[in-house]
């Protein structure tokens, strides 16, 4: 009997076995995993940017990035479509080599050689392309997920990193322009990971700026009222609206996925006004190219650069075809400013398609979130490592030194939330925040102190004139505001009402009976500290915001 048992014991033993290994042998074969390669010039060995990147048979895809490079998650087995604009499609199996896949240039005709039965119509081309745009876009509801990346520098040092999973919920596709993204659509981010933002314009600095590279879409994007000069300021394209402002001009004749493709320059008309000294000063300026389809005047790139003085901003967009109807698959907007001290502020977005669907049944409400809203979004390292991003350039080794002082993405993404998680809600465990605040600034920040309470009407004018200094003196000495408050309620609609939420000012409430108050020997409000980048205090009884003489002391500390 019990012989009978053991060898039943084996059997079963013996079929968990063999159940197990074949559900090994089914996740290996369809397994997801994250595979890389470049894209380059059969003829010149030049990598090729920006071309797309699909997966066979869905609307799953990325883009490589300016050296050429990609990477996607895939199921195995798999095959890859590769198209670009000025070069012969090509298709890839899993079971070749992906590592370099080579595409074949095609020569642009230019107008001087195309051979046509009438001459093209520059400008009628461009009105058909914009009237033809619900057939040759997808005119239903549709969600699209897309990678985000923004990067900004000052000078050639970078100063914030910020990577984002958005997903965009089009209510009616491309049926209907839009003024301006979120009108007709919906936007959620769902993951992120970003470092702290180091630049001179930090705190000035929106969040995120997904609406700012949707709206980079010319085909789904477009000012609703003409005006009378162009702006350099509007992310949106008045190409359609002040389309008499441009002239257009055919230069040639070039290929995209098997399509002849018109390539049509554009520019917006010579503007100026006139100045008080009897001269004129030139206004914004704007300069591009399309490249839409000769067959169904489908636009299938866009590339515009705006001028003003020194300062420019280019976008560029790029669309692919799925099910006969294209959509976008990577925008790109990247702008260079010239400050008054002669240095530069320059930045980068890149808002790349993942994948497309058409059949869902989730819907979802929501717009681009606040800085609270994306506090809340946890860092998942694991979901980083597993899913299509828009492949790093060589540049990360610089972006790691100069954000984080080699410190790695990784662990300055898990530094930022737990930064801003103590920033915001300055008023739950305020005296803990602060604690951890402070200790984090040793040896980065110099902080000015200001100890306020609820009876502040007679010195409003001192934290005016803080908030004020604030501003003159951002990302180099840190205005803290500590309220000694012991009602939460009150407190919030205080700062509320006053303007306390300044920005760049940075609020806690630790309460009237907190050990900070002795620790810092705080008698009654108001009272000012000035602490030194070592975190020590370099004044208990600090000069007030009235005071010129405070302004001497920031000097010193600064040097």
């Amino acid at each position: 009997m019990i012989d009978d048992f053991v060898g039943n014991l084996i059997g079963i033993n013996n079929r968990v076995k063999w159940f197990i290994f074949f559900l090994l042998l089914s996740s290996t074969a369809f397994c997801q995993q994250l595979i890389e390669g470049t894209i380059i010039d059969k003829e010149t060995g030049k990598p090729v940017p920006f071309a797309s990147i699909g997966v066979v048979g869905t609307s799953k895809g990325t883009s490589s990035n300016s050296n050429g490079e990609f990477s996607i998650s895939v199921i195995q087995p798999f095959k890859l479509k590769i198209t670009c604009v000025g070069y012969e499609s090509k298709e890839v199996l899993s079971s070749e080599e992906i590592n370099s896949i080579l595409l074949k240039p095609i020569s642009t005709q230019l107008d001087a050689i195309v051979i046509l039965d009438k001459a093209p119509n520059p400008k009628k081309i461009v009105r058909k392309a914009f009237a033809n745009t619900d057939q040759n876009y997808i005119n239903q509801p549709f969600l699209q997920n897309f990678f985000y990346r923004h990067y900004c520098k000052d000078d050639s040092t970078y100063g914030r990193l910020i990577e984002a999973s958005v997903d965009v919920w089009k209510h009616d596709g491309y049926r209907h322009l839009q003024g301006a993204a979120g009108e007709q659509e919906e936007i959620r981010v769902t993951q992120l990971r970003r470092s702290l933002d180091k630049t001179t314009m930090a705190q000035g600095h929106d969040p995120i700026s997904v609406k700012n590279i949707l709206q980079a879409d010319v085909v789904g994007y477009q000012t609703k009222i003409p005006s009378e000069h162009l702006s350099f300021y509007n992310d949106v394209s008045n190409l359609k609206t002040d389309f008499e402002n441009y002239t257009f001009t055919f230069d040639g004749i070039t290929n995209y996925d098997g399509q002849e493709v018109y390539q049509i320059s554009y520019a917006y008309k010579k503007d100026s006004v006139s100045t008080t000294s009897g001269g004129y000063l030139y206004l914004t300026q704007a300069t591009g190219s399309l490249f839409i389809t000769t067959d169904t005047y489908a636009i299938i790139k866009t590339d515009e650069i705006k001028k003003l003085d020194s300062n420019t901003i280019r976008t560029t967009a790029y669309y692919r075809k799925y099910n006969n109807q294209y959509y976008p698959y990577h925008f790109i907007r990247e702008g260079k400013s010239y400050l008054t001290d002669y240095s530069t502020h320059s930045f980068r977005i890149d808002l790349m398609s993942v994948e497309l669907k058409t059949d869902v049944t989730e819907k979802f409400t929501g717009n681009e979130p606040d800085r609270e809203k994306l506090s809340a979004i946890p860092y998942d390292s694991v979901y980083w490592n597993n899913n299509t991003t828009l492949k790093t350039t060589p540049l990360e080794n610089k972006i790691i030194h100069d954000l984080g002082d080699g410190v790695s993405l990784n662990k300055q993404f898990y530094l930022y939330r737990q930064y801003e998680l103590n920033l915001n809600d300055g008023g739950k465990n305020g005296e803990e925040k602060f604690i951890w605040y402070r200790a984090n600034s040793q040896g980065k920040r110099i902080l000015y102190l200001v100890f306020w309470s609820k009876q502040f009407n007679g010195y409003l004018t001192e934290l005016e004139l803080a908030k004020q200094l604030q501003k003159q003196y951002r990302n180099k000495v840190f205005f803290v505001f500590i309220s000694l408050d012991d009602d939460q309620a009150n407190w919030l609609l205080t700062l509320s009402r006053y303007g306390f939420y300044a920005d760049g000012i940075i609020n806690y409430r630790i309460g009237s009976n907190s050990s900070l108050t002795k620790l810092f020997n705080i008698k009654e409000a108001p009272a000012f500290i000035l602490l030194s980048k070592n975190g020590e205090i370099f004044s208990q009884e600090a000069k007030r915001p009235s005071n010129p003489l405070l302004q001497d002391d920031f000097k010193v500390l600064l040097k």
